[in-house]
């Protein structure tokens, strides 16, 4: 077409007759997949395995299944490529992308031409999130433009498109036992279960993958506390839907799932959620951020009747980062007061990019536990545009203070690890505030947010 709202306009005037997924069709078949698969033919890995889980006294524990669904990237600009082909073959390529080494390869495997003369003009994007670490609009522009050598060539998604193609974050369920004595957590036995996303990406780019997928426990394996009796294993099943990496990839789920538990088991115990948390600590960086965060919320301090502090603490992409979320049980509503964050990240090269980052991945966390999901009807994805995906609303965002400790020795970043405790706290929060734990997301299921 000669332009994008005519080549939109002629997509939607073609009649498709689609044929099977390759995936279930219908949401809760997927669901009753990843529900089956905590078996020992899926049992990717046992992380760890500390103490006597299996002799645990676990009959006055708690007991219990989380949930966190599918998400779309949903990124503010749509994925789009511009190219063009010239007549002795040299291929320029200007597109936003996560991964450009790998882009000029399979657009020059396309072509037909060597890597080097396959020239990557890297772009500024409006958002990503994991999103442009797919090939599809590389891969669909340059079956076009070999056909039309000389042609500059042009691809953009469609919103409902971009929707529609997407490959989502992973499915993950998590079941877990454990038990509380003596004003402490004595025991955690926890599984995982979720579509492999290394699995996936690599099947796409024609790579191995060798192992265990680190990161469908990430958020929980690598937690700094002492538990005597600690078991942590990971299930990888397969069959579900395509899918790729989130920002925070498996810490978004995993950060989520642990850090419930842990407040659970913590109210079990009688003790108090951020000193509890502290009391277990046995990693001096964590207990840093922990400590920060306690001051900065000025945790323990009466906030009065109807509202909740809320606390998590995640370790992911070797940055310990935590939050604490306050709240008010409304008569419409929970409002989202304040978040107060604080990670260590080594050194902060630049504090004004350090803020914005912070804030922007707590308004990402808690936005998507809000209300955010990806489900399938027929095969498809039936969230198409951003009324069925909408995120946090200005008029909702909290008040964010965010601190920057410098104690680790290395220089580490910052783009993924404010996300994984925002959902986590905003539950502990919610259960503060009103007594109702949520164990799944997104949240809007149980309750209405002003």
């Amino acid at each position: 077409a000669d332009n994008s709202w005519n080549a939109m306009q002629a997509v939607n005037a073609i009649d498709i007759d689609w044929g099977p997924p390759p995936y279930p069709a219908d949401m809760q078949d997927h669901w009753d997949l990843l529900s089956a698969g905590f078996t020992d033919e899926y049992l990717d890995k046992e992380w760890r395995n500390e103490g006597n889980v299996e002799d645990s006294a676990f009959a006055d524990g708690v007991t219990a299944e989380y949930r966190a669904p599918y998400l779309a990237h949903a990124p503010l600009e749509p994925l789009s490529t511009l190219i063009r082909v010239t007549e002795d073959n040299r291929v320029d390529l200007w597109v936003a992308h996560q991964m450009p080494r790998f882009a000029q390869q399979i657009v020059a495997d396309i072509v037909g031409v060597d890597v080097e003369d396959v020239h990557l003009h890297n772009q500024f994007a409006g958002g990503s999130f994991g999103h442009r670490l797919e090939f599809d609009n590389l891969r669909y522009a340059a079956e076009i433009a070999v056909q039309l050598k000389g042609t500059p060539v042009k691809l953009t998604f469609s919103r409902e498109e971009d929707f529609a193609q997407d490959y989502v974050r992973q499915i993950s369920m998590a079941r877990w036992r454990g038990s509380a004595a003596e004003g402490r957590i004595e025991s955690l036995d926890i599984a995982v279960a979720a579509p492999s996303v290394l699995a996936s990406q690599a099947s796409r780019i024609g790579l191995p993958v060798a192992g265990p997928d680190t990161q469908i426990p990430a958020g929980i394996w690598d937690a700094p506390y002492a538990i005597p009796n600690l078991r942590v294993r990971s299930y990888a099943v397969p069959g579900l839907a395509p899918v790729s990496s989130w920002r925070s990839v498996g810490a978004s789920t995993g950060g989520f799932m642990l850090e419930t538990a842990i407040d659970e088991l913590l109210h079990a115990a009688g003790v108090d959620p951020l000193e509890g948390r502290l009391s277990m600590c046995d990693d001096d960086i964590a207990r840093g951020v922990l400590e920060a965060v306690r001051e900065m919320s000025d945790w323990g301090s009466s906030i009065g009747a109807g509202r909740g502090r809320g606390v998590a603490l995640v370790f992911s992409f070797g940055v310990y980062a935590a939050e604490v979320v306050e709240v008010t049980d409304t008569e419409n509503g929970i409002r989202i007061d304040n978040v107060y964050v604080a990670a260590d990240v080594g050194k902060v090269l630049d504090p004004v990019n350090f803020q914005n980052q912070v804030a922007g991945g707590v308004v990402w966390g808690l936005g998507h536990a809000m209300n955010c999901e990806t489900t399938y009807a027929d095969g498809m994805a039936e969230q198409t545009n951003y009324h069925r995906f909408q995120g946090m609303r200005l008029y909702q965002c909290p008040r964010i203070e965010v601190l920057g400790l410098e104690n680790s020795e290395d220089v580490l970043g910052i783009g993924e690890p404010p996300v994984p405790p925002a959902a986590p706290a905003l539950a502990n929060a919610i259960f503060a505030a009103t007594g109702q734990r949520l164990r799944e997301m997104p949240f809007d299921r149980f309750v209405d947010f002003v």
